[in-house]
């Protein structure tokens, strides 16, 4: 019997994304010409293993790359029917937000949780379709597009081109909040910004109501950005940190949001000065112009499904308040036992409880497998535990993300509660960042992972923060510890430890 391998990690994910996850990739056969791509996932409370059958991705990736390679505007397409379904899955969950949950009928309840279960699987599989066009070494987009430039430049200009080619056209969700931050921070007292939150908030209110307003709108309408697959969402308390940040940074935010924009006009001038230049063919332009594409709309399904989350929090709730469990253990049900359970049959609470403490989710045929407990412990046989021999190294290396140079201490970041130990000037380093750690981020000289790509959350923070970033390190987190003294090199994609910590 094939194994199961693990192919990437992540953080604080619900049993209930998780199923969706794999009943996603399971569909896919059904969206476009190629076998099943068998993607499963181990969990834990907080962490989760991303587990493949490596032959069935070799055997997805290689037809989908071939598909892609006769039809150029396959990828485009795929990226299409990712966004439209993500928008329509956001303006049917919002709903959840904006009624009075308490009013609907069972019936209603099961219906809307079978429909954003639908939806979501469905992001999946036209989501995770992008990344089956990578194979190991092998990075589709990439690749081809270094292939055209190398072509068509000189070294120094492809590697420039590279960099132009691969930044986002438009805004993400996370710089929009940004910029919006940005815009209430010009207008507050940078006085009133040196009490605490609270005191802020309450002399906002008082004396500056047209700012309290702005700012309660930004939190209706960013409360979610940071909140991935189980929050918590951002509150006014949360954003008002982010002004403290800025004052004690001392940004000038007219500045800040200038650079902004002239960063784009001036991204906008290169890609036409290069396009001149290389004089391409029909193909050759889609296939450049595809990257700028997957960078911005790759992550933006994540963005989608962040959203929905946020918004399925407050049916969970309310399913919750009827069945007498608590959003974890509503998190941690199937539909099938919510659906019976709201029928009236009695909920098998102990093995809820089991599943929020380690699961395992596979597909097996059309059918998704879940296990957990002993039966869990059993099926890790059929899972090849990962043995890296790493041994003492003073130098890692990655793929640059944002070039530029920076020194200072490691600190370890992967989810909300290690932030606390980051400070101002630190080297952030991480297995994979995500949205729920920006606070973070934000103080961090410099970003260095284990994993990640051209579209990973890394490598598209650090473009819009303009933050020095090498990703795809492999093995950043099993070398460098809290405390240690490193220098990243983002232009060649270096880390060197200087000094390690003392023990």
């Amino acid at each position: 019997m094939a194994k199961w391998e693990k192919i990437a990690s992540d953080y604080h994910c619900n049993f209930w994304k998780n199923y969706c996850f794999v009943k996603g990739a399971a569909l896919q056969p059904e969206l476009i010409d190629i076998q099943q791509v068998h993607l499963g996932i181990r969990a834990w409370p907080k962490t989760i293993d991303y587990l493949y059958l490596p032959e069935t991705w070799k055997r997805g990736h290689r037809k989908l790359a071939q598909l892609a390679s006769r039809d150029v505007s396959l990828v485009e397409k795929i990226l299409k029917k990712t966004k439209l379904n993500g928008e329509r899955m956001n303006a049917f969950t919002e709903s959840f937000v904006r009624e009075n949950l308490t009013k609907y009928s069972n019936k209603k309840i099961v219906e809307s949780l079978k429909k954003h279960a639908n939806f979501n699987s469905l992001e999946y599989a036209w989501g995770i379709l992008i990344p089956i066009l990578d194979f190991q070494d092998v990075h589709y987009i990439e690749d081809n597009l270094k292939a055209i430039l190398g072509r068509k430049l000189s070294k120094a200009q492809a590697e420039r081109a590279f960099f132009i080619f691969t930044q986002p056209l438009h805004d993400s969700f996370a710089l929009e909040q940004e910029k919006s931050i940005l815009k209430i921070f010009q207008k507050i007292p940078k006085k009133l910004l040196e009490k605490d939150a609270k005191d802020i908030l309450e002399k906002l209110e008082a004396r500056y109501p047209a700012i309290s307003r702005e700012l309660r709108n930004h939190v209706k309408k960013y409360a979610w950005v940071f909140y991935v697959y189980s929050g918590p969402a951002a509150t006014e308390k949360d954003f008002v940190e982010t002004l403290k940040f800025y004052a004690k940074k001392k940004t000038n935010a007219v500045k800040k949001l200038r650079k902004m924009e002239n960063g784009r006009n001036k991204l906008l001038e290169e890609r036409e000065y290069f396009f001149q230049k290389m004089k391409l063919g029909k193909k050759e332009r889609k296939t450049v112009e595809l990257a700028a594409e997957v960078v911005y709309l790759k992550p933006r399904r994540k963005d989608y499904q962040t959203k929905s989350y946020y918004h399925l929090e407050f049916l969970q709730r309310e399913i919750g308040r009827r069945l007498h469990l608590s959003l974890s253990q509503v998190r941690s049900c199937a539909f099938q036992e919510i659906k019976s359970s709201l029928r009236g049959r009695k909920i098998d609470v102990h093995e809820i409880n089991k599943r929020t403490e380690y699961h395992i989710v596979v597909p097996s045929g059309k059918e998704i497998k879940i296990y957990s407990g002993k039966k869990a412990k059993e099926f890790e046989k059929n899972i090849r535990e990962e043995r890296v021999e790493i041994g003492i190294k003073k130098e890692i290396e990655g793929q640059s993300a944002f070039p530029g140079t920076a020194r200072g201490l490691v600190k370890r970041v992967d989810i909300p509660g290690d932030m606390k130990k980051m400070k101002e000037g630190d080297i952030l380093v991480s297995t994979a960042t995500t949205p729920s750690i920006i606070p973070a981020i934000r103080k961090a000289a410099a970003i260095v992972t284990d994993e990640g790509g051209l579209t990973c959350h890394a490598a598209i923070v650090s473009r819009e923060f303009e933050i020095p970033c090498v990703i795809g390190t492999k093995f950043a987190t099993k070398i460098l510890k809290d405390g240690d003294l490193a220098a990243v090199d983002a232009t060649t994609g270096k880390v060197k430890i200087i000094k390690k910590a003392k023990k």
